[in-house]
């Protein structure tokens, strides 16, 4: 009997912290639905200076609009944010990880660390997303059906789906074997 209920408070943990990374996740979509690129700085910012660090810069800043490359023609605006990535790398995170916890806080850690883990791989799917488009771009690559702009979305579908599968995969090595030394 004891053990059912032990089993039972722990996949109501789960759940909580599922529903709680699912409400920050709606909250944070809202939010990026209605936002400006002043109020996305706090992820343009440093996605631009990663940009830079990678060798496709400089960028400068077009006040109020985005970050511009003159050398390369390229813009980096809201839409470049990759706040849906951020969501789905945290959702991943925490709903995926989540049966791994086996204390209140593992649960907490693992909201609060899984949106520092969301937010940085966010920033490095990124630049490495626009570093890759710009060279695309200055390339010109095309073929056939694949134009230049189909060529810069395949790409970022590419690179937002390796670094999310690389993500839950180092995340789920790190919980099961922080499971197997706890247990």
């Amino acid at each position: 009997m004891r053990g059912a209920f032990r089993g039972e408070r722990r996949r109501v943990a789960n759940l909580t912290v599922a529903a709680v990374a699912l409400g920050l996740a709606w909250g944070l979509k809202v939010f990026y639905s209605r936002a400006s690129f002043d109020e996305l700085r706090w992820v343009l910012d440093p996605t631009v200076r990663l940009v830079e660090a990678l060798g496709a810069g400089p960028f400068e800043l077009e006040t109020h609009h985005g970050w511009l490359s003159r050398v390369h023609r390229f813009e980096v605006v809201p839409a470049c944010a990759g706040l849906n990535f951020m969501i789905a790398a945290y959702l991943s995170l925490c709903c995926g990880l989540a049966h791994h916890c086996t204390r209140s806080r593992q649960r907490v850690a693992l909201v609060l660390g899984g949106a520092a883990a969301a937010y940085a791989t966010t920033l490095l799917a990124n630049a490495t997303r626009i570093v890759l488009a710009i060279h695309l771009r200055d390339a010109a690559w095309s073929w056939g059906p694949l134009t230049p702009e189909r060529v810069h979305l395949v790409a970022g579908v590419v690179v937002y789906s390796l670094v999310l599968l690389a993500l839950y995969s180092a995340a789920s090595r790190m919980a099961g074997g922080n499971r197997d030394r706890t247990t």
